[in-house]
């Protein structure tokens, strides 16, 4: 099968895919560990979304690599692996990414009604609402990512009119409903997103940044504690912004590409490299938010090294000693609250 992409460049994205792939996985994974084993951290709303943020994410990681690990290999975007693995990759890759983005946006609304509304936030907010909307979530994502499942076959097919191999295709990509269902996927997942992060996160940090001094009447006491509060609530909102703003970069190509079919009728046949890099953008989405969470906080990076070396456990130490070493990762990440 004839290459696509020279080896220097496949080196170079493997080697991109697998950095990417593996600080995710451990970011991720090291915000899961902390925030499950640990009951007070499991009672904060805004812990229980990153928990499933960071749990949609790392799936996403994993299932990405069905993508990319052959196509990396091969050179081709040739489907070498069994057949089912084509729907249901596609599928669970789509759903992943899509709750994601869901979470990323209740996130939004759930800062917007704390901050905003306080009085009203316990009741709005509380963790069985919470509990409820995820579940909700996972289960609308789960029935409208359906088609990806329904209609990707391997088959084979052309591509770039060089030659003819076994890919993982939509059967149905040139047919009106698919056209309509992608259309409905722009609306869903990027174009309302957008206008609900841009105008939220406006008025969040309208209020936060504003020197309206009547906006918490609280005690003298608190009065004193404010200016620490109100500096880790701009941080916190600095994050969020940080971890949505990278995804409209990340996926914003791809919708241009979209958009220019569909508004313009301008077909574009990009170069493989840009592919790649397409998809490694996407793994960058999955992979950056835990990064983000250390830029934005000093509590964090002053411990980061503290957490990983208690994974290292030394040759002989015993298994306690290890459970010794997780109860020290939930006891930093509960002090960086």
């Amino acid at each position: 099968m004839r290459r696509l992409i020279s080896i220097p460049w496949s080196l170079f994205f493997g080697c991109l895919f697998v950095i990417l792939t593996t600080v995710g996985l451990i970011g991720n994974v090291v915000v899961i560990v902390a925030i499950a084993g640990d009951r007070k951290m499991r009672q904060s709303v805004m812990n229980i979304l990153l928990f499933n943020l960071a749990i949609a994410d790392t799936l996403n990681l994993l299932t990405t690599t069905i993508e990319w690990v052959p196509t990396i290999i091969t050179g081709t975007p040739g489907w070498v692996l069994p057949s089912i693995l084509c729907p249901v990759g596609r599928y669970l890759e789509i759903t992943f990414l899509f709750v994601s983005i869901m979470t990323q946006l209740i996130v939004c609304i759930e800062r917007y009604i704390a901050i905003v509304y306080p009085i009203h936030a316990r009741r709005l907010c509380s963790r069985r609402n919470i509990f409820i909307t995820l579940i909700v979530i996972w289960l609308f994502v789960a029935v409208f990512s359906l088609p990806y499942a329904l209609l990707n076959k391997k088959q084979k097919s052309e591509f770039m009119y060089l030659f003819i191999a076994n890919t993982c295709t939509n059967i149905y990509i040139n047919s009106e409903s698919w056209k309509n269902y992608k259309w409905i996927e722009f609306a869903n997942f990027y174009f309302f997103p957008c206008i609900i992060f841009v105008v939220l996160y406006s008025k969040v940090s309208m209020i936060l940044w504003s020197k309206n001094r009547a906006l918490y009447k609280v005690s003298s006491f608190q009065m004193s504690l404010r200016p620490d509060a109100l500096k880790l609530r701009r941080n916190v909102v600095k994050m969020l912004v940080a971890c949505v703003s990278v995804y409209f970069i990340c996926y914003s190509p791809i919708q241009a590409i979209f958009l220019s079919k569909a508004l313009f009728d301008i077909h574009i046949s990009p170069a493989y490299e840009f592919i790649l890099l397409m998809n490694a953008f996407a793994l960058t989405c999955s992979a950056c938010n835990p990064l983000l969470y250390t830029l934005f906080s000093k509590k964090f990076r002053s411990r980061m090294t503290k957490i990983f070396q208690c994974f290292q456990a030394p040759i002989g130490e015993k298994p306690n000693d290890f459970s010794n070493s997780v109860s020290k990762v939930i006891h930093y990440f509960k002090r960086m609250q």
